[in-house]
């Protein structure tokens, strides 16, 4: 069964990549259930399910995927979008439009239920899904220390959405590379979509992680 999404997280996970996105119909128009938008990710029967590096780094943000549908992991868990797919089949066969991206942002007040930066593996053991897009107006990267290797320094974006300021990792490797070639890249941007993704257990702990960065139209 081929399956199409607009792709909307390419990030580091573990060694891999992490890649996900809200499926479309054939008229390249978003799929809206009772929830919201339905979203997809891509998983390889691997640790954690990272997807491999060389599969994907032909895909960007908000390129139309294709993938040929294997099959959905048997055990349930927060990450329902997870889905089997034929390996290495990821066809690019389009561009999903930027300004159509504001009908698709979550409506929750909180982001996955709480304005903290994780959520305990009960806490997420709570949730049925991992994966929102939001639209932010606030927002600045920071830096911070990286404790377990001092010598690197951790991208992270502190942002304020309903009223309440967040400050979580950067997992897009496209904005990473661009940030650091150019510290001052949102200068000019004046609102943000992001991503927001649930990452794997770390330390008993799940952690909110910013996995796509789309500057929104102008």
């Amino acid at each position: 069964m081929t399956i199409r999404f607009v792709c909307l997280a390419n990030s580091i996970k573990e060694g891999g990549r992490c890649l996900a996105g809200i499926q479309l119909n054939n008229n390249n128009e978003p799929l809206i259930e009772i929830n919201g938008p339905k979203w997809i990710r891509p998983i390889c029967k691997t640790q954690h399910g990272k997807v491999y590096t060389h599969w994907v780094t032909h895909i960007t943000l908000l390129d139309i995927i294709e993938i040929e549908l294997t099959g959905f992991p048997s055990k349930l868990s927060y990450q329902s979008e997870n889905v089997f797919f034929k390996d290495e089949v990821l066809k690019v066969v389009g561009r999903f439009e930027r300004d159509k991206l504001s009908t698709l942002c979550d409506n929750h007040y909180y982001i996955f239920s709480n304005w903290a930066k994780a959520l305990s593996v009960d806490e997420a053991a709570l949730l049925t899904h991992s994966l929102i897009l939001i639209n932010v107006s606030k927002f600045g990267v920071i830096e911070k220390i990286d404790i377990e290797n001092p010598d690197k320094k951790k991208v992270r974006l502190q942002f304020s959405h309903n009223e309440t300021v967040y400050d979580f990792p950067v997992t897009d490797p496209e904005f990473l590379k661009l940030y650091r070639n150019n510290p001052r890249i949102l200068r000019i941007v004046k609102s943000l979509y992001l991503c927001v993704s649930i990452g794997i257990n770390y330390k008993d702990l799940h952690y909110k992680l910013v996995a796509g960065i789309i500057p929104a139209p102008f």
